[in-house]
């Protein structure tokens, strides 16, 4: 029996996509116009995206994690406001700007529609569940925070506070030890192949399951079992349960 199923944050619980994000950064910037007479909204806007965006390719997946312990979304979001602050003649505002970000974010994170219901069933079924997530400590849990995810989760293991990161087994193998289960009585849950089915399948787990809410792409190859929808995931796991 699988007994503990471990989810991915990002686009697999939480919804905060790019048009989220790219409205939450365009809120902020509006909001800088009345310490800022002339500044630009939409040029700042277009600055901070940029910025982000490289720093995200750079740190994405395949990307080495880095050694030590890694700087709090806070420490790094201050930084790229500084940037583009300062390209817009504006730096005095960065620290404004980053505390409006921040809370922003909370206001605009939300769970997926089939996540309350997926995972109360879970719990029902008398299933142990937990989160294996990649970013800042401070980041991720403030998601967890503002969505009200953390009544439904057992334990929660973040990159950032661990210094290893998915698709290594050692997060996994943390997670494991954590939860009090073995492997093969454990399954992951996540929207990325090459880290949350790769590294579920490093770790030796019992199932991996990619959630594909696009629903068009097939399975096969991939060594993961798909599934479009968190609804689909507890009668998945009872058929496993069964075979």
């Amino acid at each position: 029996m699988l007994t503990t199923v471990f989810f991915d944050l990002d686009a697999t619980l939480v919804d905060f996509g790019p048009v989220a994000w790219r409205a939450t950064v365009r809120a902020v910037c509006d909001g800088l116009v009345s310490a800022a007479p002339g500044l630009d909204p939409a040029v700042l806007a277009d600055a901070y995206v940029t910025r982000y965006v490289a720093r995200a390719r750079a740190a994405g997946p395949g990307a080495p994690h880095p050694r030590g312990p890694i700087p709090s979304a806070r420490t790094a979001w201050l930084g790229l406001w500084r940037q583009a602050l300062t390209e817009c003649r504006h730096p005095e505002l960065a620290e404004t700007a980053v505390d409006a970000y921040i809370e922003r974010r909370r206001i605009d994170y939300a769970l997926y529609t089939d996540v309350p219901g997926s995972l109360e069933q879970l719990r029902a079924d008398g299933r142990t569940i937990g989160v294996i997530t990649n970013g800042p400590g401070d980041a991720q849990r403030a998601k967890i925070d503002a969505t009200g995810l953390a009544r439904y989760l057992d334990l929660v293991v973040i990159s950032g506070e661990v210094e290893t990161a998915k698709p290594g087994r050692e997060i996994f193998e943390l997670a494991l030890e954590r939860a009090g289960a073995a492997a093969v009585a454990a399954c992951h849950v996540g929207d990325s192949l090459a880290t949350d089915v790769a590294g579920a399948r490093a770790a030796g787990l019992g199932a991996a399951i990619w959630l594909d809410r696009t629903g068009a792409t097939p399975a096969a190859g991939t060594g993961a079992y798909r599934i479009d929808s968190l609804r689909a995931l507890p009668g998945l796991l009872r058929d496993l349960d069964d075979g």
